[in-house]
């Protein structure tokens, strides 16, 4: 089917009316003020004893008080200069009603004509315009707050334009995700044949996968595919202080949607919309605002040619409404990507790029195993700004290289100084753990070892997976812990219990972490046995009997590898030191090199890698 333009012009909120609103009531404040208050010359002010002194010498003929008897105005019998001015007429405040019925009849009896403010017509008019006047400006300062909140709700979901769709052909790997959603391509491009056998399209499509794995770039080829509008919404979108603001903009949306049909509705970052309900921390504006989603999604309304997608990596925090059939009926995996699916991708992102013929994308793809779509992205770009800084007119495996060792561990640090007591302690600390990965952990390959001060450390032996692995055994997870404690082990060896430093904190980290899950969620300690200390099947959080099980077990396996990695420094001691010596001469040493200076020493049989 033909694709039709989807660019909305948004409503333009015209100014003027508001600006003759403002103008109208200003002038009209300004005239009623004019016409109570005409503009007169003000008499001098002066205290209330001299106007006393006057009183009582006969000198005034006529005394105004005003409304609230604060203010005296009286009239000379003959003109006197005060401070300079010659004045006909003086003033004196007096505090709010001090004057009495008493000293107005002795003022008269004196032959002073006295006059008092009515407080009845002129001060209620003068009142009434300046509530009119307030109520005015209040009026406009909410319509143009209405107005602008319009605007910015009609700008909220707009399609996106036909220059923006892509196709899946500018989306890399990600092969089942694809095939599984070919059927609502199909069914958006040619509803006719699905309903002529009955069939009805997934109401709702939803994407779940680690964060960067292409689950916003597949829903934007999905609807350039199908040649339809995509409105794409954010799940913070809806969530607002104000009450019934986020069903009312749910309720928008899906009138937008349908005046589009056939349309795809994409909604990142789903959970903070659809989260389960009744958990802590969550109001009763956002149960009413998924409330609302569901009900839009039931088909109370003619949905008909709209198709619900929506993204998340946290899955276990939704609302087992939302996956019913008839809403989300249908989940789509993104997992990582394998790496025929990281040729795929890194392909996608190189074309249009030159590259060295030294580049082979193949074999980055071997080794950026656990990287996703968004990784190797930003991998090539910095790539890509490296050859810039080097002047180069073409990207080189050195520059990938480059990126990749910036990536993974971080910017070289020029400023820091090290001393050379501490250059030595972090060689050995290096040495220690290159030696026992080597030994102890052989499956990972070697990248390359380095005390160049990096990101947040002063030293790393990088390791990577030789291949996607999806399940490892347990003599695997036991050698990563050896080779984590491998660097407090060369460090016991070689410098004493009493000289060990604070750099094993990050790796303690990591053993702690995998001996944990090995113990209370893979079942591979005796001591605990085939149980798991997860919340979900314990009914709730663990009891205190397991928890210390589990405890226990750990630290027992902790104890067995770091024993372990310690026998394999003590056995492989000239090797450490010939190749913590080697750091401190050249400060990084690639895979070939350390290979090479550990099977001299008899560490195993020499594992190249790139």
């Amino acid at each position: 089917m033909p694709r039709r333009s989807t660019r909305q012009r948004p409503r333009k909120t015209r100014p003027w009316p508001i600006v003759v609103a403002i103008a109208a009531s200003l002038i009209l404040a300004l005239v009623a003020y004019r016409l109570l208050h005409p503009a007169t010359p003000p008499n001098p002010t002066v205290s209330f004893s001299e106007l006393a002194q006057a009183l009582a010498a006969h000198d005034v003929k006529e005394l105004h008080v005003n409304a609230g008897g604060a203010r005296l105005v009286a009239t000379l019998t003959a003109p006197r200069t005060i401070s300079g001015q010659r004045a006909t007429a003086i003033e004196a405040n007096v505090p709010p009603r001090a004057v009495t019925l008493t000293d107005l009849q002795q003022w008269s009896t004196r032959g002073v004509r006295v006059t008092v403010d009515d407080a009845g017509p002129a001060g209620a008019v003068e009142l009434l315009i300046q509530i009119l006047s307030l109520v005015t400006i209040v009026g406009v300062v909410i319509y143009v707050v209405v107005r602008q909140r319009g605007a910015v709700a009609s700008a909220r979901f707009v399609a996106t334009p036909p220059s923006r769709h892509l196709t899946l052909a500018d989306v890399g790997g990600a092969r089942e995700a694809r095939a599984d959603l070919s059927d609502v391509v199909t069914y958006l491009a040619n509803p006719e044949r699905y309903r002529a056998l009955g069939a009805r399209c997934p109401r709702g499509v939803l994407l779940v996968g680690p964060p960067g794995t292409g689950k916003t770039l597949l829903a934007r080829a999905l609807a350039g595919e199908a040649g339809c509008p995509v409105i794409v919404a954010a799940g913070s979108d809806f969530n607002e202080v104000y009450v019934g603001v986020g069903s009312r903009r749910v309720r928008q949306l899906a009138k937008r949607a349908r005046e589009q049909a056939p349309c795809i509705v994409f909604i990142d970052e789903f959970d903070s919309l659809g989260g389960r309900r009744g958990r802590p921390n969550r109001s009763g504006e956002e149960e009413v605002t998924l409330n609302q989603l569901l009900v839009e999604m039931d088909g109370m309304e003619a949905n008909d040619g709209v198709v619900w997608m929506a993204a998340t990596n946290r899955e276990d925090m939704l609302d087992p409404a939302v996956r019913r059939p008839g809403r989300f009926d249908r989940v789509v995996e993104v997992p990582l990507p394998t790496v025929v699916d990281r040729a795929e991708i890194l392909r996608v992102h190189a074309a249009g790029r030159p590259f060295d013929p030294d580049v082979d994308l193949e074999r980055l793809a071997q080794l950026t195993v656990g990287h996703t779509g968004a990784d190797l992205a930003n991998l090539l770009n910095e790539a890509a700004i490296i050859a810039v800084q080097h002047d180069c007119d073409r990207i080189t495996n050195a520059h990938i290289e480059q990126a990749r060792d910036k990536v993974l561990l971080g910017r070289v640090r020029s400023g820091v100084v090290v001393g050379e007591g501490e250059r030595r302690l972090i060689a050995i600390h290096e040495a220690g753990h290159a030696i026992v990965g080597l030994v102890a952990c052989p499956d990972d390959r070697l990248h390359k070892v380095t005390i160049e001060a990096r990101g947040r450390s002063l030293g790393a032996a990088h390791f990577a997976p030789e291949s996607d692995r999806h399940v490892h055994p347990r003599s695997y997870l036991e050698g990563v812990i050896a080779k984590a404690l491998g660097g407090r082990a060369a460090e016991l060896v070689f410098l004493g219990r009493d000289a060990v430093t604070t750099g094993a904190g990050a790796d303690l980290v990591q053993a702690t972490s995998i001996a944990r899950r090995m113990v209370a969620e893979f079942g591979m300690s005796d001591e605990v046995g085939l149980i798991s200390a997860d919340p979900a099947a314990q009914g709730g959080p663990p009891s205190a009997q397991l928890q210390g099980e589990v405890d226990h077990a750990v630290r027992s396996l902790i104890t067995a590898q770091a024993r372990r990695a310690e026998s394999i420094v003590r056995a492989h001691q000239r090797a450490v030191e010939a190749l913590a010596a080697a750091l401190i001469e050249r400060d990084v040493l690639t895979a070939p090199e350390v290979h090479e200076i550990a099977g001299a020493h008899g560490v195993g049989p020499a594992r190249l890698t790139a």
